[in-house]
């Protein structure tokens, strides 16, 4: 997986590349967050949408190999 995306990290905006996600929770205004460890990263992008994307890139990783 390889997605970048602009997200708050310690209440600071900024480009991020996530090779994998450990899980996606949803936000309660309907945006994303990106669970990596034990760091949350903040996505304006609706929770639904970044689901079919993560969906998308873990099919698209796995039918590579």
């Amino acid at each position: 997986m390889n997605l970048t995306l602009e997200v708050v990290v310690d209440n600071k905006l900024m480009m991020v590349t996530f090779y994998k996600v450990d899980a996606l929770a949803k936000h309660h205004n309907g945006s994303s967050i990106i669970i990596l460890g034990s760091r949350e990263y903040h996505s304006e992008v609706p929770y639904d949408q970044m689901w079919e994307k993560l969906k998308k890139l873990n099919y698209e990783s796995t039918i590579r190999k």
